[in-house]
This record gives C-alpha cells, structure tokens and sequence, in this order.
C-alpha cells in the first residue's frame, strides 16, 4: 500500500484530521495509561505489604482496586488500538516502529511513553511474582496448620472415646463385680 496523505485517506481516519492528531491521541491514551500503571505499581508494593503483615483483608481490598484500574487500562488499550490500526492503515505500515521519525517527528515521544509503560510493567511484574510465591507460602503454611489442627482433634476425639469406652466398661463390670460377692 502506497503512502498517501490526500483528503480521501484523511476521510477514512474518521475520529481525528491527520496523522499528527492520530500520534497525538495516541500519546495522550499512552500518558494516561502510564499514570495508571504507576498506581497499580503502588497498588502492588502496598500488596506486598499486606502479604508480609498477614492482612488479608487489606489484600483483597488491594485486589480490587487493581482490578479497577485494570478495567480502565483495557478501555484504553481498545481505544489506542482503534487509533493505532487506523494510523497504520493510512500510512500502509506494518508497526509503529515503521512510522518515519523525520516526518512525525511526535512518534519520539509515543515511544518513548510505550518504553516508560514497558519499564512500570516489568517493575510491577516483578513485585507480583514475588507476591505470588509469597502467598503460595503462606498457604502452604496454613494447610500445614490445618493439617496439624485435623490430627490434634482427631486424637483428641479419640481420647474422649476411649475415656468414655473405659468409664462405661468399668462402671459397669464394678457393679456386676460388687453384686456377684454379696
């Protein structure tokens, strides 16, 4: 496909007049969602701070607040890549990585909003696997308690079932015991 920057292309683009405006949206859609990922990275550490405090109350209410922004994030990512799929259209490229910097000099800073998201992922990323292998542990720690727990009643309620075989066995042979001798 044949770059083309005539009226007609501009047509097709629909919600934005020109490349630059559809770079722009982009970028814009781009800043918001970094500032989101930042406050699911903190949503993230304050996780792993319940995790460590065994607040599991303050572990879920973490949990949905990232879920929300996690919603939010999706409403973004659809919205960039219906601008995204239209720009490459237009321009009949493959990836944004095709788009000439010395023409849209604005991709510079897409891209480089793209790496600052990339970099907040990884970092968030990070936290969450260690999150995860922590709760893991816990779990581990309480099955292990449960367990334990099972095998202390289940001995207990064998001490009480014995204690009351042997009382009633006795009590009952003594006073069989005591009537045969008069």
């Amino acid at each position: 496909m044949e770059r083309s920057h005539g009226t007609s292309q501009k047509r097709k683009v629909g919600t934005f007049m020109n490349i630059k405006e559809g770079i722009h949206f982009l970028t814009q859609i781009t800043e918001t969602k970094y500032h989101i990922m930042k406050e699911i990275y903190e949503i993230t550490k304050k996780q792993k701070v319940d995790i460590e405090n065994g607040n599991a109350d303050g572990l879920l209410h973490d949990i949905e607040k990232k879920q929300e922004k996690i919603e939010a994030i999706n409403t973004l990512d659809k919205q960039f890549y219906s601008i995204y799929i239209k720009v490459k259209e237009i321009l009949g490229i493959n990836s944004m990585e095709e788009i000439d910097a010395k023409e849209y000099p604005e991709i510079k800073n897409l891209k480089a909003q793209v790496e600052k998201i990339m970099e907040v992922i990884r970092q968030i990323d990070e936290i969450d696997r260690k999150n995860r292998n922590d709760v893991k542990v816990e779990m581990e720690k309480v099955k292990n308690e449960m367990e334990k727990a099972k095998g202390e009643i289940k001995s207990l309620k064998n001490s009480v079932r014995a204690a009351k075989g042997y009382n009633t066995k006795y009590n009952y042979a003594q006073g069989v015991f005591i009537d045969n001798k008069k």
